[in-house]
């Protein structure tokens, strides 16, 4: 299948969601629904007719991902219209005279058409149908993204009302209110930390970046999400004025410190904006694997040589990992005393004398490992994370510890790429042994679709059942202990989406009348299914309930249970029953 094919039916699936979305602003969803479903059953019908049976699959995958992606990053409301006239209409003295300069936006475009370029160099030298598909995917959802940014930019509206000290963030597709007294910090910097906002520049993606121009920036915190906006002098002041009396009435220090943050282009800054650069093209794309094979192209290398090339690269990264982590982060060493003397003691024990313990500033609660290497691994906590118990998180301390000590992350990485490599080698063997079995080719590729995230997801599945039963043996409250760590992240993770979904105009009206399922608690069963089968992790009451119901060890007996209960889980109780 040629570009040109992959590209129409990628604009077929962002023509449905477009269609979809329009429809779902006049309409019921219940019609907007019934549409996409005439319209995708028309395309089916075409691909299965027009094309060639084995670009089928690949056919498919392309206008569901066109329409996915588009309707993920373009979401609609029919009431935001509504909300949106109201504010306007009934707070125009409120009004934030926000300033706009073309250069914060230009800065954005600029490294999104950076990484673009990399990747679309690879289109010009007849590229591999497979690679081409994967970069495309890339690109496309970088590309929605930044129509995203540039739309929201130009419709960005912001209100402050003072008696009720309420912020308004208003765009043309989001509708935000922020009370500034559920703020749990605020912070001025000297300037828009653009390698910290750029979303292929960092893991994760909760910073809500509504700044217009250069200049000095607002960094407010909330429960579960973090804004960035560019104020005027006396916004600023009044916002200044907020965190002296919120602090003065909790006996903190009332001052609002500002920060310095360096252009991006700063000489200090040029470590950090290599290492950024290199994770954006290695780790949230696959730019740096495209252009490879476009020198080795040029080169006319063989097909084997550009093999090892490819796996060569691969292991340099995985050796790298540690720092690229670092750089994506913008980690810091944790200098808390307490924290650190339950990390060296949960070290200790697992016989891991050179772990540094980090930290990063997200709103997730979060913890995980780096490096392929034991002496050059690192255990990196978000700063919610180290806002839990010390119990808490010295649990999540003992489970990352083991999978440093197992060399979880590199066992994972090479059985994702012996993965790959397994399901690329039997669709060679077979499409080499039955050259003109079109149909049956047809069905192991399926197949092979299908049987891939299940069997990758029971290897990460195994690590982290691992990982949470060893690391209680290096607790002194054993599997109990182990239990509630998670039990506390989990619930504090799940207040702080319930809080950040709170802040959407959309939501608060009816947030209230909605339950909702705690990740502590058992699910139906095939959101069970889907966590068992298709996820890295197990579900979290079910990581709980193991705890709790089985002796402080690892053993066979509870490989085994785990096995029999993923399965159990996995089924209706009605036909267990």
């Amino acid at each position: 299948m040629g570009i040109d094919k992959q590209i129409i039916l990628l604009m077929v699936g962002l023509l449905i969601g477009f269609i979809g979305i329009v429809v779902r602003l006049y309409f019921k969803s219940f019609f907007a629904i019934m549409l996409e479903g005439i319209l995708f059953i028309v395309s089916l019908t075409y691909i299965f007719t027009q094309m060639e049976l084995l670009d089928v699959p690949f056919a498919i995958s392309l206008i569901v991902y066109g329409w996915a992606t588009f309707t993920s990053v373009f979401t609609a409301n029919k009431n935001h219209a509504q909300y949106t006239k109201k504010i306007k209409r009934e707070l125009p003295h409120c009004e934030v005279r926000i300033k706009k300069s073309l250069n914060r936006l230009l800065i954005d475009l600029f490294f999104t058409m950076l990484l673009f370029g990399l990747s679309m160099v690879y289109f010009i030298f007849n590229p591999n149908p497979v690679v081409s598909l994967v970069l495309l995917f890339g690109l496309f959802s970088l590309l929605m993204e930044m129509i995203k940014r540039i739309i929201n930019f130009a419709s960005l509206r912001v209100y402050y009302e003072e008696d009720s000290n309420m912020l308004y963030v208003l765009t043309s597709f989001e509708g935000k209110r922020y009370p500034l007294e559920d703020a749990v910090d605020i912070e001025l910097q000297s300037n828009v930390d653009i390698l910290r906002l750029f979303p292929l520049f960092t893991m994760f993606n909760n910073n809500m970046d509504f700044t217009t121009k250069m200049g000095k920036t607002v960094k407010i915190s909330f429960p579960g999400e973090k804004i960035y906006l560019t104020m005027p002098t006396d916004q600023l002041r009044r916002i200044e004025q907020i965190h002296i009396n919120k602090n003065e009435q909790i006996n903190k220090g009332s001052v609002l410190s500002e920060k310095e943050v360096l252009p991006f282009y700063h000489r200090k800054n040029l470590k950090r904006l290599l290492g950024k650069g290199y994770f954006a093209i290695t780790v949230k794309g696959v730019g740096a694997y495209a252009t490879l094979l476009v020198i080795l192209t040029i080169l006319k290398v063989p097909v084997w040589m550009m093999t090892v090339g490819i796996i060569l690269f691969w292991i340099i990264n995985l050796a790298i990992s540690d720092r690229i982590l670092k750089a994506a982060l913008d980690v810091e060493e944790v200098t808390d005393e307490a924290v650190l003397k339950i990390a060296r003691k949960v070290f200790q024990r697992a016989n891991l004398p050179n772990i540094t313990l980090y930290q990063t500033e997200a709103t997730e609660y979060n913890g995980f490992a780096a490096g392929a290497n034991i002496g050059r691994s690192i255990i990196t906590l978000t700063t919610e994370t180290l806002k839990l118990p010390l119990e808490a998180i010295e649990g999540i301390l003992a489970h990352e510890a083991i999978h440093v000590k197992k060399r979880d992350i590199l066992i994972g990485q090479f059985m994702r790429f012996v993965s790959i490599a397994i399901v690329i080698g039997i669709i060679f063997l077979v499409k080499f042994l039955f050259p003109n079995q079109t149909i049956f080719l047809f069905i192991i590729i399926w197949v092979l679709m299908m049987i891939f995230p299940v069997v990758y997801s029971l290897f990460t599945q195994w690590m982290e059942v691992r990982a949470d039963h060893l690391g209680a043996t290096l607790l002194d409250g054993g599997n109990e202990q182990m239990a509630k760590s998670l039990q506390q992240l989990a619930k504090k993770q799940d207040e702080a989406i319930e809080k950040s979904g709170q802040f959407n105009m959309m939501n608060t009206e009816d947030s209230s009348a909605k339950e909702t399922v705690s990740s502590v608690e058992r699910d139906k069963w095939y959101f069970r299914l889907l966590e068992f089968q298709f996820q890295s992790h197990p579900p979290m009451y079910w990581r709980i309930h193991s705890l709790r119901t089985t002796s402080c060890s690892w053993n066979v007996q509870k490989l085994k249970k785990w096995w029999r209960e993923r399965m159990r889980e996995s089924i209706p109780d009605k036909i267990l029953k």
